[in-house]
């Protein structure tokens, strides 16, 4: 993985990540660590890191710890770096005076781009989820890197897809015709759901 750092955006010390991975194979949950836990570690005032060994661990932990981030800090993001997931329905069980300092919510989680309308009913800001059964680490990758640039959400958004789509087309190329790079686009394209202009400096808009 290659960091390029960038000076925090104004606001550090008013916002707070959490991200948490599901149980897949360990090259998988370190690389999504090393990658993750840098970027939140330099551009979040304070932030946690879940990795699952199973379906439905970490639960109590990661409550508590978004309850504590919402308690302390009037902007909290969480970055679920799952399969299929309902990780909605355990912070739906917080208090919703506690749930109004929730604001970016990414869910790299397959089908669960129709999810965004729960994360904003509990008081999330923005979300971007994916629709189909994506491919959604290669978006994630410009996600995280231009977000915590300072960059807004509707300016990372078509970059992303664009940059993802590339991706697709070249392996499409490369496997001679085996992989199918539109079906992959259409499954894998990121959408946002409320406030597209959000930037990592604003404070819960």
């Amino acid at each position: 993985t290659v960091f390029v750092w960038t000076k925090a955006p104004p606001g550090r010390e008013q916002r707070a990540a959490l991200a948490i991975r599901d149980k897949v194979i360990p090259f998988y949950q370190w690389g999504t660590l090393l990658f993750t836990r840098a970027y939140l570690h330099r551009y979040y005032a304070a932030s946690w890191y879940f990795t699952q060994a199973q379906k439905g661990d970490c639960k109590e932990a990661f409550v508590a710890a978004v309850s504590e981030a919402l308690e302390k800090y009037p902007a909290v993001d969480l970055f679920l770096l799952a399969h299929t997931n309902k990780y909605v329905d355990w912070v739906e069980e917080l208090p919703e005076a506690q749930r109004k300092h929730l604001r970016f919510v990414y869910n790299t989680g397959c089908h669960n781009q129709p999810q965004g309308e729960q994360w904003l009913a509990l008081g999330a800001k923005t979300y971007i989820g994916h629709p189909g059964t994506s491919d959604s680490p290669f978006f994630y990758y410009h996600l995280l890197r231009h977000w915590t640039r300072g960059e807004s959400l509707e300016d990372i958004l078509p970059m992303g897809n664009q940059r993802m789509a590339l991706k697709f087309k070249q392996v499409a190329f490369f496997s001679g015709g085996r992989f199918n790079a539109e079906e992959a686009i259409a499954n894998s394209a990121a959408a946002c759901m409320g406030n597209a202009r959000l930037r990592i400096e604003d404070m819960g808009q």
